[in-house]
């Protein structure tokens, strides 16, 4: 992709009134290949962890949502010409079908309404929802438009130097995650937007961030491509990765390749809800905005079995356990990084025997971002942030007694840190110049199959 301007996007395959459930459900064939349901009769949807997802706004009314457990914040990063947060909710399909959708990788219920079941990889899974991009309408041809505004109606500045004056509503997202509780964090989003602060504290933190590679092959956008995040490619049930197909600047299509890709997951020909007639009507999607999702999903379920396994070793594992050839020493290629995600590799593997150490992390570069010392400086910010436990009993026992109100005086300080604290592919470029951009929005609308 370009660093600069919007991508031309390819049609997506809506499947018509009378297109027949074999064709409908031939859009299932990720959680029918990465046998899912196998994992979900055997106890392992992903309860218990937290998933974080940045995007555009969602709809949690949509089929294959209702009754999920997905905790959306209610204001958007972004503001509009008045000066009012937009609400993270929408049931306008052009500002909310790429998030829908990407969530419902994750969390879909089975609920279909006249049409295939929408079914997620980590049902069980709590996902918390923050939206940090505004779609706001089709451009010339079939570029996307986008907005984000801070409050007092600048865009928010997507230049690395401007982080700590202006942070991306990415950033906040990312930051906010992490104060939040989150185990993981999935963004279906990119370009040039900094958030290496807040990756940085993520990493800091223990937290897994993924984010999708730009649906065309080169260097990958952030967050995709910052230093220890995982950057996830498509394949299609053919097992070949995504083709480049609607890069104008390609006579054919070719092969998405890329030096940043660090795993593939589903993302070709995957049944989608919702198309600009109506949430009940489904499409075929493709793009890597869908497959980061699935890998987000297929972590949490290997989180849930394995709860005393760190986010660096379940990224051990998921390099270690690809494909269908068992566990194995980790071979990269800018095809599909290390290899197609495997959920049944990675659950009959205890990840707690792998080193506490992020596989894509280079710890020596500081040339990368974010570096080692980008993180040790979060790391030191959170560490503050902590509250210490009362060394002095406060309630008037003696010292060595036991107080009983000791514990929950501990668990409430706890409690208000945290509220003090806390606060297929979108391409998106902000630029100072122009309150309105063209982005790529890949994972919803991917090649036509």
């Amino acid at each position: 992709m370009t660093a600069i301007g919007g991508m031309a996007l390819c049609a997506v395959l809506v499947l018509p009134a009378g297109a027949s459930a074999a064709t409908s459900s031939d859009g299932l064939w990720y959680f029918d290949r990465g046998r899912v349901q196998e994992a979900i009769d055997a106890g392992f949807d992903g309860s218990g962890v937290t998933i974080a997802v940045v995007d555009t706004q969602v709809n949690p009314d949509a089929p294959g949502l209702r009754g999920a457990d997905l905790q959306v914040a209610e204001d958007s990063y972004c503001y509009d010409s008045s000066a009012q947060p937009y609400s993270a909710v929408s049931t306008d399909y052009t500002a909310a079908s790429h998030g829908t959708n990407v969530v419902s990788m994750i969390l879909g219920t089975g609920e279909a309404v006249g049409g295939t079941p929408i079914k997620g990889v980590a049902p069980g899974a709590t996902v918390r929802y923050y939206n940090s991009m505004i779609t706001t309408g089709v451009g010339e041809g079939t570029d996307i438009e986008s907005t984000c505004l801070q409050k007092n109606g600048d865009l928010i500045d997507a230049g690395p130097d401007s982080m700590d004056r202006y942070p991306s509503g990415l950033a906040k997202a990312i930051s906010d995650a992490v104060d939040d509780g989150a185990d993981i964090i999935s963004v279906s989003l990119g370009g040039l937007i900094d958030s290496s602060n807040a990756v940085a504290k993520a990493h800091a933190a223990g937290v897994i961030v993924l984010g999708s590679l730009p649906n065309v092959g080169g260097v990958g956008d952030w967050p995709s491509s910052y230093n220890g995040a995982v950057a996830v490619q498509a394949f299609g049930a053919d097992g070949q990765i995504q083709k480049s197909s609607y890069n104008p600047a390609l006579s054919e299509p070719s092969p998405n390749l890329s030096d940043d890709v660090k795993i593939s997951g589903p993302g070709l020909g995957i049944i989608a809800q919702g198309t600009p007639e109506s949430w009940d009507a489904q499409q075929l999607r493709s793009g890597t905005s869908l497959a980061t999702p699935v890998v987000a999903g297929f972590l949490a379920v290997v989180k849930q079995k394995y709860p005393e396994a760190t986010g660096n070793q379940l990224l051990q594992s998921l390099i270690h356990n690809t494909g269908t050839k068992g566990e194995h020493d980790p071979e990269w290629n800018n095809a599909t990084g290390y290899g197609a995600a495997s959920l049944t590799g990675m659950l009959s593997v205890d990840p707690t025997k792998y080193p506490d150490e992020n596989p894509f992390f280079d710890p020596d570069n500081e040339d990368t971002v974010p570096s080692q010392r980008a993180v040790d400086k979060e790391r030191t910010l959170l560490d503050a942030s902590t509250p210490a436990p009362s060394a002095e009993p406060d309630d008037g026992a003696a010292p060595g007694e036991a107080s009983a109100l000791t514990p929950f005086l501990i668990g409430g300080g706890v409690i208000l840190a945290v509220l003090i604290i806390g606060g297929i592919v979108l391409a998106v470029v902000l630029t100072r110049a122009s309150q309105r951009q063209k982005t790529e929005q890949g994972g919803d609308h991917g090649r036509q199959e």
